[in-house]
């Protein structure tokens, strides 16, 4: 990364938000987006423009506990860990910044990430609560688990995702490395069982996840074995994709800027 300009700090910042009330993390033409809404209380709190750089998109009504993003300022007058302070104060209660502090030019929150985690919740039907709504995903009955299992296997590793990219995906490139790919059961704070999808890899195509969670959910109630779903992936048909799963079971969870963290990712890869 280069240096930064003489006078100009970089302050970066942990987000956490409930994703339901915007357009995604992104600025928008057509709604509010999670960046400016932050970006327009930074402006007030110091009278300066700034542009946030984050981590990593979010789409409309996904939701996020460690977005991570930066911002240059020429403001010399408050230090680093005071922004999330007074930030609280003035967002609304459903965009949290749960940490910041300065640091120098060697960061960037996008391009020195090294791998970004996210995780789908799902709950049955029967089991929902009002405090769920829009917060979990919802099924009838949970399929097979272990059906569901032999589909994420087939995800981890380095793979060309065509298949399960969104129309729109402008990426040069649909391949992709993918560290995990699991599903477990949780309980939740209701006691009720919790169908978790964790999948962290270095970046994400354009609705990625969330095709890949529907698709497995849709493939496991047909009972379609591993062995075809590998096949689907490798056609890289968009049209042999099971159905998108719904927005707000998916949360950004973790990111990782540690290059020792997936090191043995790429070790694996090159035995």
């Amino acid at each position: 990364m280069l240096p930064l300009e003489e006078g100009v700090r970089r302050i970066r910042m942990t987000v956490a938000y409930d994703g339901q009330h915007y357009n995604g993390w992104q600025k928008q033409t057509n709604g509010l987006g999670i960046s400016d809404r932050i970006e327009q209380e930074i402006q007030n709190m110091i009278g300066e423009k700034v542009t946030l750089v984050g981590s990593g998109r979010t789409d409309s009504g996904v939701h996020a506990l460690a977005q991570v993003c930066h911002f240059d300022t020429y403001n010399q007058g408050i230090d680093g860990k005071v922004f999330a302070v007074a930030l609280n104060r003035l967002l609304p209660t459903d965009i949290r910044i749960m940490e910041s502090r300065e640091v120098d030019g060697s960061f960037h929150a996008r391009f020195t990430a090294m791998g970004r985690k996210y995780r789908y919740y799902i709950k049955q039907e029967r089991e929902m609560t009002p405090f769920d709504i829009k917060q979990v995903a919802k099924v009838r009955k949970f399929p097979d688990i272990g059906l569901l299992n032999a589909y994420a296997a087939h995800i981890q590793g380095t793979h060309d995702f065509t298949t399960f990219t969104a129309r729109g995906d402008k990426s040069l490139s649909r391949w992709r490395d993918i560290y995990e790919s699991y599903w477990t059961y949780e309980v939740d704070r209701f006691g009720s069982k919790v169908l978790t999808y964790t999948i962290s890899g270095n970046a994400f195509l354009y609705r990625m996840i969330r095709s890949l969670v529907g698709s497995m959910l849709e493939f496991a109630e047909k009972g379609v074995d591993a062995a075809t779903f590998k096949e689907i992936m490798e056609s890289h048909d968009r049209r042999r994709s099971g159905r998108t799963a719904a927005p707000w079971g998916l949360y950004f969870y973790a990111i990782s800027y540690d290059p020792e963290e997936y090191a043995w990712f790429e070790e694996q890869q090159h035995e």
